[in-house]
């Protein structure tokens, strides 16, 4: 007589593989800034259940609020943001390159402005003139 190895031959308490159309179903229900470390460590899905492919999450990374964002934003951007005239991408990249620029060190600042404005074309010279007067005046009457 051969021995059977199986300790559980009627597969009681195993679990069912839930489908990726399952999966994503309770992605969609969630909130979209959840990352896939969330569903984890809430244990709603495991670790293989999440790092299958197809599966889309609303949220990857950390995301700052926007209420941070308008803080290193110009006004001109977040009013275009506010129009719709920008997406919300394109005010992230806007903040990121002001803020980079809000906390460069002052000697650093200077050789990087002198740099950018020695390849500027007469065109933008003179645009930026006029940027120059503008924020001057609109600063003097604070």
């Amino acid at each position: 007589m051969k021995k059977i190895f199986n300790r559980n031959p009627e597969g009681h308490n195993q679990w069912i593989l839930r489908s990726n159309e399952e999966i994503q179903k309770i992605i969609n229900l969630k909130p979209s800034f959840w990352t896939k470390k969330t569903f984890r460590n809430k244990k709603i899905l495991t670790r293989k259940e999440t790092e299958r492919p197809g599966l889309i999450f609303g949220h990857h990374g950390n995301k700052l609020p926007l209420s941070k964002i308008f803080n290193h934003s110009s006004d001109q951007s977040i009013d275009d943001f506010k129009t719709k005239n920008i997406s919300e991408k394109t005010l992230r990249k806007r903040y990121k390159s002001k803020r980079y620029r809000d906390l460069m060190p002052l000697n650093k600042k200077k050789k990087h402005y002198k740099e950018r404005h020695r390849n500027l074309t007469e065109e933008q010279l003179i645009k930026k003139r006029k940027r120059d007067r503008e924020y001057y005046y609109r600063n003097k009457s604070k």
